[in-house]
């Protein structure tokens, strides 16, 4: 620990004057504090001269009291507040005639886009629309389809797993409705399933621009705000699923949050050589944490930088005092100059616990809830 000292010369020429049967206290400005979770601060130094308390015209310029509180150290990640992992949702091949606005709702039933007016419509599932459908087939995909049929009214039908005549004529009247070609079949191009329901995130053609097979429209993304980051490996364990935590925003404000997904990935690998990559190693991985927030905040927020913060230690009903008042002693110990009612002090010998937010947790023989302590002055 390195003290910077503005007058060396008078403080040296201090400590060689007589002794005056009191304690006098030094100031020393120390950039860094040894233990985790205090910054920087002013401290005293005291040399002890006679073991007498010290009057009240020499007493501390600022003081504070001894209280008994919750100290917690917190750890804090950057992260960025949207809407999560985007869905690209590819096109066939067209002319984008009709495009969904961002943050449209997205819902069983919703239009997407069209391509040559030919509607691309969202509907709800977790098997993706790999095929085309038409009468004679089966499978767990008719039988998805069925049931989105059956959920936006369509009837005469039975919602299983062939798709029959019945369900062919149902088709048709959706068709109708939605202003599609009434072909009674659906092609693998005409559906998109989405596990549940989204918002429309971002735009990335034109109305009528040329699309090609696979190029993606739009993204769709999940319809809760969440708070994204990436965190070291070795935090992995502070942001587990259903960790509670709070969530910093732009301005300060605060709201709650709770981690929804972990997962570990690799970093892209840095490359060597032309045509050489480097292999990723245990050391390139970090890990995704999405992070859900309990009640949605101003939308106009989505996209800017906010803070993940979580608890991790916590001393409850202990004696707590600011870091300005500590002492450092003789020795490497530290102390607090406790004030007595007819303003004499008196240096306690303090041990340190839990430093968190300017504050540290202090135990020693005399002290009490209540003390008037002194403090570093500003």
């Amino acid at each position: 620990m390195t003290a910077t000292l503005d007058h060396q010369d008078d403080l040296d020429a201090d400590l060689d004057r007589p002794r005056r049967g009191r304690a006098r206290l030094l100031w020393l400005t120390l950039g860094v504090i040894g233990v985790a979770g205090a910054g920087g601060a002013s401290w005293y130094l005291t040399q002890d001269d006679g073991g007498e308390p010290a009057d009240a015209a020499t007493g501390p310029a600022a003081t504070a009291e001894v209280v008994r509180d919750t100290i917690a150290a917190t750890e804090t990640w950057s992260g960025t507040l949207g809407h999560g992992d985007a869905l690209g949702i590819p096109a066939a091949q067209g002319t984008l005639t009709r495009v969904a606005a961002p943050d449209t709702e997205v819902t069983r039933g919703t239009e997407l886009f069209r391509l040559d007016e030919r509607p691309v419509t969202a509907l709800l599932g977790v098997i993706p629309m790999y095929r085309d459908l038409g009468p004679g087939d089966e499978g767990v995909d008719v039988e998805q389809l069925e049931a989105n049929l059956a959920a936006l009214g369509y009837t005469g039908f039975t919602a299983d797993d062939e798709y029959t005549e019945n369900t062919a004529e149902a088709v048709e009247e959706w068709q109708e409705d939605i202003g599609a070609a009434e072909t009674g079949t659906v092609a693998g191009s005409d559906v998109v399933f989405l596990p549940d329901g989204a918002r429309v995130g971002t735009v990335h053609a034109d109305l009528g621009a040329q699309v090609t097979p696979g190029s993606p429209v739009l993204d769709v993304t999940g319809t809760d705000q969440v708070a994204t980051l990436e965190v070291d490996v070795a935090d992995r364990d502070l942001l587990a699923v259903g960790t509670a935590v709070t969530v910093v925003l732009p301005g300060g404000a605060e709201t709650t949050g709770t981690v929804t997904a972990a997962t570990v990935v690799e970093s892209p690998p840095t490359g060597g050589a032309p045509g050489e990559e480097d292999a990723p190693s245990a050391e390139d991985a970090v890990v995704e944490v999405e992070v859900a927030l309990a009640e949605p905040v101003d939308a106009a927020l989505v996209g800017s930088p906010v803070d993940v913060v979580r608890p991790v230690d916590e001393r409850a009903g202990v004696l707590v005092v600011p870091v300005t008042a500590l002492l450092a002693t003789a020795g490497g110990e530290y102390g607090l100059e406790l004030v007595a009612d007819d303003g004499t002090t008196s240096v306690v010998p303090v041990e340190l616990g839990l430093f968190a937010d300017g504050r540290v947790e202090v135990t020693g023989d005399g002290l009490a809830e209540g003390d008037v302590v002194g403090v570093a002055g500003r």
